[in-house]
């Protein structure tokens, strides 16, 4: 049996490799926004449930982005590029911005295959 400390360090690499697209992007957040209007307007006439369930993404990742700056701003940018708490919460951050960016792509790419 392997210990966790293992699968915590792999984890903890997997996060950081899994956030290095959305760091090298530039206002990705304001990006991911831009997608959350889009994609809502395409499921507001069409199915309201799925409305709801990205209304309730973006309440989460804006919740989870103020509480990433509130720990950065804690624990100083230097110590938080190494602290386990702060890459996790970031990759959480960046896991809900790619979830709505992708939904927003289909949507598109939906409407426009229609033509």
């Amino acid at each position: 049996m392997t210990s966790w400390l293992k699968y915590s360090k792999f984890i903890y690499i997997l996060s950081n490799l899994f956030v290095l697209p959305a760091t090298l992007i530039p206002s990705i957040d304001f990006i991911s926004n831009i997608s959350f209007i889009i994609s809502f307007c395409f499921f507001f006439n069409t199915n309201v449930l799925l409305s709801l369930v990205l209304c309730l993404a973006l309440i989460i990742k804006n919740n989870s982005n103020y509480r990433f700056h509130i720990l950065l701003k804690q624990k100083g940018e230097e110590i938080s590029k190494a602290d386990y708490e702060c890459v996790y919460l970031y990759a959480w951050c960046t896991l809900l911005r790619y979830l709505l960016i992708g939904i927003a792509v289909n949507r598109i790419f939906l409407f426009f295959n229609k033509f």
